[in-house]
């Protein structure tokens, strides 16, 4: 009798834990499981830039390059003509927008409005995705779009609008020199970009030193140094100031500048990783998915990205030899991580040769130190400005 009350006892006491306890511990694990189920079909948008220039001496009138959270399928579902305005959607199902960085990044985009409209668009039916509308005049611009993994490996497409006019040039032309050669002039004209800035720190290391602070120290040392060989130096920000990446591009642009620079300070997980690396982009990099070129016109653009993608190639070899000959002394292992090809949206973003460069690491203990001493960012500044003057002058 004792065992049987014993045995009843035991069966509701587990009976209260399962109903108290076990069953809502189920449910809860069953509503954050297809939370998360539900979460991972969609594909976020993180971000979109709006590169665009009013000089007819480029080639490109603009580009809209979007950043989305793992790879999106795309589909054209139209391309309606009304008067002289052709209008051609693209659709990204699954997708969708979720922050209000974003959600500000294409409001910008919206509410641009000039020779060509573009419209971001979240939707829900006939599928939930977003879309993409390009408003343009046939006889004006070409429209393609290209896909690619960005530094970041966030996947990217860039859509650019082509200057139809001078896309009928080149074609005339049988390859020979229309746009303007660049650095032939007696004074040749660099842009400088100190990353980050204002609100935007970037990394920040050991006793709070942030990258901004070092981008701008470097970045305007380097200006002096150029200036005093005679060169023509624009800074896309002199202060601590905010300043969005497509700002500096179309700064670029409204400059006429012959070479754009990138200074940044690299950090990672990792606490011994050091040195500098100098960033590039090579055409393959970028995957052309649509065209509204001819195959002529095809030619020619690829012609002048392989030729603005050597020159960046080479700026950034020279770059990279001499800022690691100038502060060799100062480390006793290896600096020198070399140069790499990837996608960076300052680079994608300006149409003249461009590097981007990480001068150290601000998560390694003793090169953080480096990087806030005066006389280490003077010698950076020697070889940035060092590894420029012999690719301008080779």
């Amino acid at each position: 009798m004792k065992n049987v009350m014993e045995n009843g006892v035991k069966e509701d006491v587990m009976s209260k834990i399962i109903e108290n306890f076990l069953v809502p511990l189920f449910l809860v694990i069953s509503v954050l499981y297809a939370f998360h189920s539900f979460s991972n079909d969609n594909i976020v948008l993180n971000k979109v830039y709006h590169h665009i220039t009013n000089n007819d001496e480029y080639l490109e009138k603009a580009n809209i390059s979007l950043y989305f959270s793992a790879d999106p399928h795309i589909q054209e579902i139209k391309n309606i003509q009304n008067g002289s305005c052709t209008a051609i959607t693209f659709f990204f199902p699954n997708t969708i927008i979720n922050s209000s960085e974003c959600e500000a990044m294409v409001n910008r985009v919206n509410n641009f409005n000039d020779s060509y409209k573009v419209t971001i668009e979240s939707v829900i039916k006939p599928t939930k995705g977003v879309t993409i509308t390009f408003c343009i005049d046939p006889d004006k611009y070409s429209l393609n779009y290209e896909q690619f993994d960005s530094i970041g490996l966030q996947k990217g497409f860039v859509f650019r609008l082509y200057n139809k006019e001078l896309l009928h040039k080149l074609e005339q032309a049988n390859n020979q020199p229309v746009l303007r050669t660049l650095w032939r002039s007696d004074k040749p004209r660099i842009i400088i970009d100190p990353g980050h800035g204002g609100r935007d720190t970037g990394a920040v290391g050991q006793g709070g030193i942030q990258e901004k602070q070092v981008c701008l120290s470097i970045g305007t040392a380097v200006g002096n140094l150029l200036e005093q060989h005679g060169c023509s130096v624009m800074l896309t920000r002199k202060n601590d100031c905010d300043m969005q990446l497509d700002e500096r591009t179309s700064y670029a642009h409204s400059v006429k500048a012959d070479v754009f620079v990138s200074i940044h300070a690299n950090y990672a997980a990792n606490p011994k990783a050091v040195g500098v690396e100098t960033f590039c982009i090579q055409p393959n990099l970028l995957k052309k998915e649509y065209s509204c070129l001819s195959s002529k016109q095809d030619g020619c653009v690829a012609d002048i990205m392989a030729r603005r993608t050597d020159t960046s190639r080479m700026l950034a070899h020279s770059v990279q030899r001499n800022i690691c000959e100038k502060i060799a002394q100062f480390h006793t292992e290896p600096i020198d991580r070399k140069v790499k090809h990837s996608v960076s949206q300052v680079m994608l973003g300006v149409q003249m040769p461009a590097i981007l460069i990480e001068v150290g690491f601000l998560s390694h203990p003793k090169e953080v130190l480096l990087l806030n001493n005066h006389e280490y960012q003077n010698c950076l500044a020697h070889g940035i400005c060092n590894g420029i003057l012999s690719a301008l002058y080779f």
